[in-house]
């Protein structure tokens, strides 16, 4: 199990360090995403305004 969860730390510390994160003001890139009614909404409807996304998913 240590060895497991060592591994999996290794990957992830490997990982992260070979992505740069993007720094505080830096554009996101555009997108569509749909509610819960089915409608798209883009991330430029919302220029200007704090956006908050919460991606979660269950099994």
């Amino acid at each position: 199990m240590k060895k497991t969860f060592a591994l999996v730390v290794g990957c992830l510390f490997m990982a992260s360090s070979s992505f740069a994160w993007p720094g505080p003001g830096t554009t996101a890139p555009a997108f569509t995403l749909p509610d819960t009614a089915s409608v798209n909404h883009s991330l430029s409807e919302f220029a200007g305004k704090v956006v908050f996304l919460n991606f979660w998913a269950s099994s």
